[in-house]
């Protein structure tokens, strides 16, 4: 699930950014190394989390224990509301960009498309946890054999031509100083994007202390490994030679240098298969969290039903894709994430940070310890505050209204959330999704 809910449609346009950003093979991997590293770090944080709260939520749990009900609703506020159907909207529309490229159908049908695309992935969801593992099966196992034709492309083509495979002295336009890590650091980032998710699922999960930290941390290093790859497998396509122009046109570039005139929909092919598992680990992992708000009585009770037979959460995910439609339709989702980003990623660290807060158990052998603590979430912290100062520095009016957005949630929690905090309320395992909610 952290592959397929990780590697999206930035399986080639990311590390094309990188290669245009930073101009070569080894600064791309250098880069790819840290924020793999640190992302692990808070993998390690989140893997600890998870198995002291094994309870629908994820960050939502781990902000309601350390900083209370309204800290906790305001995440869950700007997840509901914007986040989770804006991001499932983004690789819906993704999906259906690649999908019109590949078939060669008229860009008019974007639209349609994506609801039609959102709408399908939804259903394995609905259908239960059975359906839903076997599609991340399926799509995670096709991105592995994309990374190695790729790869293997790659390395057939600098054998053929050897003489270009050693040219590294790079053409085109590249950005240069703070503003080439600037670039370099927040791609990477957004690489890596969603392997926090898993936390929503934690209380479906069998022996969390084992299952959990194998998934994220495991995850997460094994996409780090990916996208070097796939950078690899580009600096061996094109010689060395970062292209000016757009990702799209460097990316162009190396699918015509691995495949020739079959390049554009071939990739594109490979694109929809790479976005398909992403759309649907998000449809999949995303209600758990309007199941927990629900349980809460933050959000309407007839949402915190689940199916726990099926392990399907339908009412909520309706609510997912119906909120992921409309903003398809509006066609202003890409401005809405812009909006929202830095808020997501503060509140990231913030759940986090919950590990420092919140009093470890001494000795509990259901509960995953994070070595090293607290290096571990010291190290995340860090990449967090740099991508926010990142996004302020370079788009501090997005920045400014996302947080003034985001804030509206907290006179909303005065009219919607319960008075109490309900610190304390989840350790432990709790009631399955089925039993009877917690709260309402």
């Amino acid at each position: 699930m952290v592959v397929s809910q990780v590697i999206g449609v930035g399986i080639f346009l990311t590390p094309a950014t990188m290669m245009r950003t930073v101009g070569g093979l080894g600064p791309a991997l250098a880069v790819w190394g840290i924020v793999g590293l640190l992302s692990l770090a808070g993998a390690l944080c989140y893997a600890e989390l998870t198995t002291r709260f094994p309870r629908a939520g994820g960050g939502y749990i781990f902000l309601q224990e350390a900083f209370g009900g309204r800290t906790a609703f305001v995440f869950g506020w700007m997840s509901l509301l914007v986040t989770d159907p804006g991001i499932t909207a983004a690789l819906g529309i993704g999906l259906a960009q690649y999908l019109l490229a590949a078939t060669g159908g008229p860009s008019a049908w974007t639209a349609p498309v994506a609801i039609a695309a959102v709408i399908a992935f939804a259903l394995p969801a609905i259908a239960g946890v059975n359906a839903s593992t076997r599609l991340l099966r399926w799509t995670a196992t096709a991105k592995l054999t994309i990374v190695a034709v790729l790869v293997v492309a790659g390395v057939w083509r600098a054998t053929a031509d050897p003489a270009a495979a050693l040219d590294s002295g790079g053409t085109g336009t590249v950005a240069t100083g703070l503003e080439a890590l600037a670039g370099a650091v927040i791609a990477a980032f957004f690489a890596f994007g969603g392997w926090w998710e898993l936390g929503r699922m934690a209380e479906e999960v069998e022996s969390p202390r084992r299952t959990m930290p194998r998934a994220l941390v495991g995850g997460v290093a094994l996409v780090t490994v990916l996208y070097a790859l796939i950078s690899v497998a580009f600096v061996l396509s094109t010689g060395g030679r970062v292209a000016a122009g757009s990702d799209e046109t460097f990316v162009a570039a190396v699918g015509a240098a691995l495949f020739g005139e079959t390049a554009a929909r071939l990739l594109a092919v490979m694109v929809v298969i790479a976005v398909s598992g992403s759309l649907a680990a998000t449809l999949i992992a995303a209600p758990r969290l309007y199941v927990a708000m629900a349980r809460d009585g933050v959000f309407p009770r007839t949402f915190a039903r689940f199916d726990d037979r099926r392990g399907a959460a339908p009412r909520a995910t309706v609510v997912q894709v119906a909120l992921a439609s409309v903003l398809i339709a509006l066609g202003t989702f890409e401005q809405v994430l812009g909006y929202f980003v830095p808020v997501t990623v503060f509140f990231l660290g913030l759940s986090a940070a919950a590990i420092l807060r919140l009093p470890r158990p001494d000795d509990d052998e259901r509960v995953f310890r994070a070595p090293l603590h607290p290096l571990p979430i010291a190290l995340f912290l860090v990449l967090v505050a740099s991508v926010l100062v990142l996004f302020a520095l370079g788009q501090p009016r997005e920045t400014f209204i996302g947080a003034g957005i985001a804030a509206l949630g907290i006179p909303a929690s005065m009219w919607l959330a319960p008075p109490e905090t309900r610190r304390g309320r989840h350790q432990g395992r709790q009631e399955p999704f089925g039993g009877p909610p917690n709260g309402v």
